[in-house]
């Protein structure tokens, strides 16, 4: 294996010089894997080993086991194991380059490539002296009552797994074939080159068959190429270049891992994406609805990946029905949520002795509203009208419509009641003492819910306007906007903070709860109140979050918004790589697996760029003393900015309309604007610094 000049400064590339440290204890935090990995979006495969073979555990997005009960025997399964024996793992190296979705692998004297396809194809190549035999086979687990098989069909070694019977809610089939495609032998080392498709009963009915017929129609070298080219446009899309290359490299490795969980546009990734090493892993690896599914998509916009949220939708809207029925327990029309689901509606979240209707709301009636925060971010991040209408319009609006039934009118304010700021764990059972959780259980204006609803109301009014509907609404949406209450506040440490809650639980030293107005809910920004923000900046500091393993990802990027110290970020950002940072780029949190993979890219994007209070701020919390730049960060109001920050100044600035609306830009030394088409200068507004202009359709800009 010939080391590659430029691999140690490449920002897409990264090395693995030891085996996966395996370990018997079944907590959550050893359940999130160290070795390498890729996935083309639905199809994941991690490297482990055993004894004395090469272990590469398979799981797909769609694979599961759907069977009613909170977190028993259902949920997301392992697919399968690919296993190579007799391989010498003390000699290990395993290079990942990421822009290229390639592994290139060394153990002793074999060498092995190894890159998951766009068709589900699992592709490799090893290379060993010829007289080494080394045996391939896929084995399956058999556990949580799968029917397995095992055939071979004109030489390609089939196997399935089957979950069915009259307790499944829905079948579910996978099949993987196993076929050798050619072999050479050149100078005593022979080269063997595999393929191995893994098909479920939702990419097609005669999954087997198709199965085969992926394998049979493998072109190797062809399928390289594909994969080369989707992971090379995929970073062609944005680019961050930074002096710290540790950070810029996790940055691009995190991008990496999203997009190898996040393509099936049935079956968006649950809690640990398709990296499921067994039958096992933690809350069946659903879709927990208050902070955990939405969290890994906070990045996905500004960073210029809008369609890594296509598959968003799926689970959201196909729980409608249950929603709606959700809802009325709490006589109100339009949507709610449980904490949890998974997909195709599998119910997760009925318990009978919980003490809301026997389902898992935990004391919580923002679910919904959180679920709403992504799709927001799509709407105001590309203005795409069609999508929005096709895909999540309805469910905004009715869960707006929930909240206009909620919400309680009190001398002029809305106040929401009975909604808790933190989980009620044990909101259930005959050992639950309400006079222990009173405060919790009679809540009054959880600030994160304030924050969520605020951010519901502002987003369906303003979709709503753009897409001539509900007019009727307006007048209603308006005195909800204006005359929500107001967040609360306490004094703590001899400053005033951010309360909790208005009545009920004051403060956590645990999470990151009490700032989600400020991001995700993008509330509070360097726009508002200077006293709001001090408040803001006081509640930020009373308790260092950084490290935090459940909100960590919301805890940097809300600092960025309100313009704390840009060394502070970027010291939590080194704190989160050192202490939860894996060999293969994962971090190894508690609060689930693919969520923190979000936490760098978001806080670097909102420390380079912010828009999301109408006005794209260049480098608002970056020290000016670190030269920095990125191409095609993705702004509100549907804009592509690209800029270079040089000695303390902005050097170059450029902008493209992708819809063709208003922007409004702060930054130094703009003295002209010019259309790029035309090469001509356009008018504009000025207001100190800030400068507004009309734009073109998928027109470029040059602000000089």
């Amino acid at each position: 294996m010939i080391y590659k000049a430029g691999d140690i400064m490449n920002t897409y590339f990264n090395e693995i010089t030891s085996k996966p440290v395996n370990t018997d204890d079944s907590g959550v935090l050893y359940k999130i894997p160290s070795g390498a990995m890729c996935g083309n979006g639905d199809l994941g495969i991690v490297f482990d080993n055993g004894e004395k073979d090469l272990v590469i555990h398979i799981s797909k997005c769609d694979f599961w086991k759907f069977l009613n009960g909170t977190h028993g025997d259902g949920g997301i399964k392992a697919v399968g194991d690919l296993r190579i024996k007799n391989i010498d793992l003390e000699s290990y190296n395993i290079k990942q380059y990421f822009n290229k979705g390639l592994l290139e692998c060394k153990f002793g004297n074999v060498e092995m490539e190894l890159f998951v396809a766009p068709e589900n194809l699992i592709c490799f190549e090893i290379k060993a002296h010829e007289n080494d035999i080394h045996e391939i086979e896929i084995t399956l687990p058999d556990t949580c009552e799968s029917s397995n098989t095992q055939e071979e069909i004109n030489g390609v070694k089939c196997y399935s797994r089957k979950f069915s019977g009259e307790n499944i809610n829905i079948e579910s089939s996978v099949a993987v074939c196993l076929k050798e495609l050619n072999s050479n032998t050149v100078d005593g080392v022979t080269a063997t080159r595999y393929c191995v498709s893994v098909i479920t009963n939702f990419d097609a009915d005669d999954y087997v068959s198709k199965g085969l017929e992926t394998v049979f129609s493998c072109d190797y070298d062809a399928e390289k190429t594909k994969t080369q080219e989707k992971w090379e446009s995929f970073f062609s899309a944005s680019k961050v270049t930074l002096e710290d290359k540790e950070i810029e490299k996790f940055y691009n490795s995190s991008l990496f891992h999203l997009a190898g969980c996040m393509g099936n546009k049935e079956f968006p990734p649950g809690l640990f994406g398709n990296f499921i090493t067994d039958d096992f892993f933690p809350w069946a690896g659903d879709y927990h609805m208050n902070y955990n599914y939405e969290a890994p998509y906070y990045c996905i916009f500004s960073s210029n990946h809008p369609e890594l949220f296509d598959g968003y939708m799926a689970p959201v809207n196909e729980m409608k029905a249950e929603a709606k029925r959700m809802a009325g327990l709490f006589g109100c029309r339009g949507y709610a949520f449980p904490v949890s689901f998974g997909p195709k509606a599998l119910d997760v979240y009925s318990q009978a002795d919980c003490k809301e209707h026997g389902i898992l709301f935990l004391g919580q009636k923002s679910h919904a509203a959180y679920a709403c925060v992504i799709p927001i971010m799509h709407w105001f991040s590309t203005y795409d009208k069609e999508y929005a209408l096709e895909n999540y319009y309805d469910f905004v609006l009715n869960t707006a419509a929930f909240w206009e039934d909620y919400l309680v009118k009190e001398k002029g304010k809305y106040v929401i009641k009975g909604d808790a700021a933190h989980e009620i764990p044990y909101y259930r059972g005959k050992d639950f003492k309400y006079i222990t959780h009173f405060g919790q259980v009679n809540t009054v204006n959880a600030i994160n819910s304030l924050g969520l609803v605020k951010l519901l109301f502002n987003a369906v009014y303003d979709m709503s306007r753009e897409l001539g509907l509900n007019s009727e609404k307006y007048s209603l949406w308006e005195d909800i906007i204006e005359n929500l209450s107001d967040f609360p506040t306490f004094i703590k440490k001899g400053k005033k903070c951010f309360r909790y809650a208005k009545f009920g639980i004051r403060w956590r030293n645990e999470n990151t709860v009490g700032l989600q107005h400020i991001y995700p809910a993008s509330q509070i920004g360097l726009s508002s109140d200077e006293k709001l923000l001090k408040i803001a900046k006081n509640t930020y500091f009373i308790n260092d979050r950084r490290l935090d393993d459940n909100g960590s990802n919301s805890y940097l990027p809300a600092g960025a918004r309100i313009g704390v110290d840009p060394d502070f970020l970027i010291e939590g950002i080194h704190q989160n790589i050192k202490e939860f940072g894996l060999p293969n780029r994962l971090f190894r949190h508690h609060g689930g697996g693919i969520e923190h993979l979000t936490t760098i890219p978001a806080t670097i994007n909102e420390m380079l760029m912010q828009s999301h209070q109408g006005v794209i701020r260049l480098f608002p919390c970056w020290n000016k003393a670190s030269d920095a730049s990125f191409e095609n960060l993705r702004a509100d109001g549907a804009f592509l900015v690209s800029a270079d920050l040089k000695g303390g100044k902005v050097t170059s600035l450029k902008i493209k309309s992708l819809m063709g609306r208003k922007c409004t830009v702060k930054c130094d030394g703009i003295n002209a604007l010019i259309n790029k088409a035309d090469n001509k200068e356009i008018p504009y507004e000025r207001n100190g610094n800030t400068v507004s202009f009309e734009t073109q359709k998928d027109a470029e800009y040059i602000l000089i």
